[in-house]
């Protein structure tokens, strides 16, 4: 049994360790993600042709 992984895999695996290094480093980034989520979801909730 191979153990790969896709390249989708490995740039969400970076992605994800690199928000949570900024995160660490900026911690008002982490405020921001929490911004952009909730004007998303506001967002699609009022336009769900939006989606």
């Amino acid at each position: 049994m191979a153990n790969t992984i896709t390249a989708d895999e490995i740039r969400e695996n970076f992605s994800q360790a690199m928000s949570a290094m900024y995160q660490q480093e900026v911690p008002q980034y982490g405020t921001l993600l929490e911004l952009v989520a909730d004007v998303n979801l506001a967002v699609l909730e009022h336009n769900p042709k939006t989606a």
